[in-house]
């Protein structure tokens, strides 16, 4: 039986064994992961487009149906997707304010998904990349925002606050709790909270089907990025416990497909990629298995366990 040990990092560990710890969960499959989760801001940052170049968050993505009731929308840097239902769309999450016409309802429509049918927004956490659109769907259309209460208040404005990218957030309205589905017609996506990157954030977990075959896509939407060295240890030891949590419900309810609402580590789009040049019979590159997403989320522990190491070791 495959099994994750999340507890603290203790005084005598090494970063060396935590960083060997990792490589050993990722093996080839979750190498990028691996590389990614346990580099510094500095080594993430060379990898990426600088800001002069190109903005890397913005880089167009072709819209991409990735299971029976499932598509891929948005950019290079933030992913929305869009789960259809047999009452409407729920969607995870809704980009930047100012990107919700040109990608996200341009994408929708490219895909065939008419935006006037999204029931529910759930918002994985309280920043401005994944709360700026909801505002404009819940006006336009009508659609319901889910975000826990913690990061309700957390993007509530505050006098004389300046709002980054022109952000105004949705009216307050569902409270999304940990282990609560929130239901729309035959699917219900079940939030788990997962502190750290926000106080409230939420990690989610969700049918798909892939040829009528059930899976069960887990999302952890609380990625600390590229900012590992300027978090403090008591919110990577905040983030461990959530880690251990989201890993618990997800053997529990069987998850067997991984995403991310950051889609940067994780090989998103050489999947989209083959699941573009994909033939009849062939497998949908996004199911990994069980086991195989048990240790991806490994390789985000023992990384973060890895940091807390390298702080203490200094």
């Amino acid at each position: 039986m495959f099994l994750l040990s999340f507890l603290a990092v203790q005084a005598q560990d090494s970063p060396q064994v935590h960083l060997d710890a990792a490589k050993k969960f990722a093996g080839a499959e979750w190498a990028s992961a691996q590389q990614y989760f346990c580099s510094s801001a500095e080594q993430v940052a060379a990898t990426l487009p600088s800001a002069t170049e190109k903005d890397y968050e913005g880089q167009y993505v072709e819209p991409t149906k990735i299971f029976d009731n499932l598509y891929f929308i948005g950019t290079k840097g933030v992913a929305t997707f869009a789960i259809t239902t047999s009452a409407g769309i729920i969607m995870i999450d809704a980009g930047y304010p100012d990107r919700v016409e040109p990608t996200l309802i341009a994408g929708m429509k490219k895909v065939g998904l008419d935006p006037a049918n999204i029931k529910y927004v759930i918002v994985t956490h309280g920043h401005v990349d994944h709360f700026g659109g909801a505002a404009y769907l819940q006006e336009h259309y009508g659609a319901h925002v889910a975000l826990s209460k913690i990061d309700w208040d957390q993007i509530e404005p505050k006098p004389g606050a300046r709002t980054p990218r022109e952000a105004r957030p949705p009216n307050r309205d569902v409270v999304a709790e940990d282990g609560h589905p929130i239901t729309l017609g035959d699917v219900s996506v079940i939030p788990v909270a997962i502190p750290g990157h926000t106080p409230g954030s939420l990690g989610v977990i969700f049918p798909v089907k892939d040829g009528g075959t059930l899976h069960r896509v887990g999302l952890f939407g609380s990625l600390i990025l590229s900012a590992a060295d300027r978090v403090p240890v008591a919110t990577f030891q905040e983030y461990l416990r959530s880690i251990d949590q989201f890993a618990d419900a997800s053997r529990k309810l069987n998850v067997d497909v991984e995403l991310e609402n950051h889609p940067l580590m994780d090989d998103t789009f050489v999947k989209l990629a083959k699941l573009r040049a994909r033939k009849p019979g062939e497998p949908n590159p996004f199911i990994v298995g069980q086991a195989s997403y048990g240790r991806f989320l490994g390789v985000m522990s023992e990384c973060m366990k890895y940091h807390i190491a390298r702080r203490e070791a200094k």
